[in-house]
């Protein structure tokens, strides 16, 4: 059942369920088709591959997956990522391309394989929120910006970058087609119209919200039909100057497994890696958003199975890399999908459509085609949540900066690793120097708290430190200056106490600064105490010869140290006070 979740929700499905799943596949459907044949394009390749990969993804993962409303296919992040890693062995239309692009899908269902077997999906992310930000962001810019020259009808910018566009813009502008421009932009109303207004329109008219809103989410099968209507009425000679999909086999892919040498795997592993990590946190986050809608809950390790295994059935059938779709996955949620059969049944009217109405697409503008893409890019770019990163925190400003113009400038795998090598530079620097609270007792309470922030009574011999922070390699240095820089400024201290209530492991570098403190603290008559060391970390120290030797206690909570010395300090100064007496 773990393996194949499908086990699980199959025993108590009934005809409710099935009518639900019936209704909710329809309405994706329409959405579907046109989407994925958009996104066949972005990546490079034939419009009949966004197809296949969407069937053999819905399949997959309905199988596999533990969400029961993520639709899987191709996105328009993920296509632009295979065009950008896949041109290094070839140009879009070649054979050479259309290998490697199966070559890459095949090795990032693998490598999502092989991070469920060592339990990735345990871990959350390598990619901060600032990070991820950035790079949709810049990424949905790059794809309006690559889809200009097509709403323009021109070519394509043989140079996806920004730079390369805007100055193959600037050197073809006058050669555009104001037709082709006139039907593109049409469809861009039409699909702005119907995400600002279109609802609450058919609302007025008496329509009810829930089929309002289905009707406003399958927009972009009325500019397929729309493009296709238009290209058919017009003559043969102006119908010639419209770029259209053309031939769509209406037929079945074929099956076959994309073999590469060892120099291949080596080449296509690092953008591979990338993708996988981009579609398993693209997926995740969708799947866990709507799984939080309905009360359930996904398994981000079987989530790893499930996209891995709808990457590699798309890489049998020829088609690119795929993930969890925004667009597509609230659509199915929305319509009232309750089981992964809605998703199969998606696939099976994929292939039906496939097999008796491929030909209807023939006469379909590739300008509807970017106009789909560039109205489903411009969603992508979070205002709110980038206004929110530069308002709360600087750090997260400055690697969100740095990720969404490296992106822009040196492309998508560049500007995410550098992204990411920022985040950690900023990490490792925000851990080098943590916040260190000198505290003090609040009231009469068992609460400690900062001096500088409350109104607190301390003990004079006694300076209490709380780190907010692991000890490890990269801020040893400084908490041991801190707490010397103190105590220089305080001759009366006799015992350093450290609370360890945010320390969450203490590494070799570590554990070394805590030997020399005690034994530096020693030699001036200064005693070092721990307080509240969690148990993990406790375990790890009573291994170590720093434990058995040292000459302070650890305390189990801050307000029993406090207590014990104080009475120690009481009991000195009485033992003091009897011995000038008896002199």
């Amino acid at each position: 059942m773990s393996l194949l979740p499908v086990i699980g929700w199959i025993r108590t499905y009934d005809s409710q369920s099935f009518r639900s799943d019936a209704a909710a596949s329809l309405v994706v459907l329409f959405i579907t088709v046109p989407q994925v044949i958009a996104y066949a394009f972005l990546a490079g390749m034939p419009p009949e591959t966004g197809l296949y990969a969407a069937i053999m993804a819905l399949g997959c993962y309905a199988l596999f997956g533990s969400s029961r409303a993520l639709a899987v296919g191709p996105t328009a992040i993920v296509a632009m990522m295979t065009l950008e890693a896949a041109r290094v062995f070839g140009e879009p239309g070649t054979a050479e391309f259309q290998t490697a692009v199966m070559q890459l899908t095949l090795v990032t269902g693998a490598l999502m394989i092989v991070l469920r077997v060592v339990n990735f999906g345990s871990v959350i992310s390598f990619l901060s929120h600032a990070v991820v930000t950035g790079f949709i962001s810049a990424a949905a810019i790059l794809i309006i910006t690559n889809q200009i020259p097509l709403l323009l009808g021109i070519s394509g910018s043989p140079d996806t970058s920004m730079k390369g566009v805007l100055t193959y813009l600037a050197e073809q502008g006058s050669s555009l087609n104001s037709l082709v421009l006139g039907i593109s932009g049409l469809a861009v109303v039409v699909l702005l119209y119907a995400k600002l207004w279109m609802k609450s329109h058919l609302q007025k008219l008496g329509i009810s919200a829930t089929v309002a809103d289905s009707l406003t989410k399958i927009a972009p099968m009325y500019v397929v039909v729309m493009g296709v209507l238009i290209v058919g009425w017009l003559a043969p000679d102006l119908a010639s100057g419209v770029a259209v999909v053309g031939e769509i086999p209406n037929a079945l892919p074929a099956f076959g497994f994309a073999f590469m040498g060892l120099n291949t795997l080596q080449e296509l592993i690092p953008s591979a890696l990338l993708i996988a990590m981009v579609v398993f946190m693209e997926s995740t986050s969708i799947g866990t958003a709507m799984a939080s809608k309905s009360r359930e809950k996904i398994d981000a390790n079987q989530e790893l199975i499930g996209l891995g295994a709808a990457n590699l059935g798309s890489s049998l059938v020829g088609g690119f890399p795929v993930a969890g779709s925004f667009a597509r996955s609230i659509v199915n949620f929305s319509a009232g999908a309750v089981t992964p059969l809605a998703s199969l049944m998606t696939a099976v009217l994929v292939v039906l459509t496939l097999l008796l109405f491929a030909a209807a697409f023939h006469d379909l503008p590739k300008g509807v085609l970017s106009a789909i893409i560039v109205v489903s890019a411009v969603q992508l770019i979070d205002l709110s949540a980038i206004g929110k990163i530069f308002r709360f925190n600087a750090a997260d400003a400055v690697t969100f900066s740095f990720t969404f113009l490296s992106v822009l400038v040196l492309g998508v795998e560049s500007g995410v690793l550098i992204g990411v090598v920022i985040s950690f530079v900023l990490l490792i620097r925000s851990s080098s120097k943590p916040h260190i609270a000198v505290v003090g007792r609040v009231g009469e309470s068992e609460h400690f708290r900062n001096v500088e922030r409350h109104d607190v009574t301390t003990l004079s011999n006694v300076l209490a430190l709380r780190v907010d922070e692991s000890m490890y390699f990269v801020n040893t240095r400084y908490i041991e200056r801190f707490l010397f820089n103190e105590i220089a400024d305080k001759k009366e201290i006799d015992h350093v106490l450290l609370i360890c209530t945010a320390t969450n492991f203490i590494d070799t570098s570590g554990l070394e600064m805590l030997e020399t403190l005690s034994e530096n603290l020693s030699a001036i008559g200064v005693t070092l105490h721990l307080a509240e060391v969690k148990g993990p970390v406790m375990d790890k120290l009573k291994e170590t010869g720093f434990y058995k030797n040292m000459t302070g206690q650890v305390y189990f909570t801050t307000d029993l140290a406090m207590k014990d010395l104080a009475m120690k300090d009481l009991a000195m100064k009485q033992g003091a006070k009897k011995q000038d007496s008896m002199k």
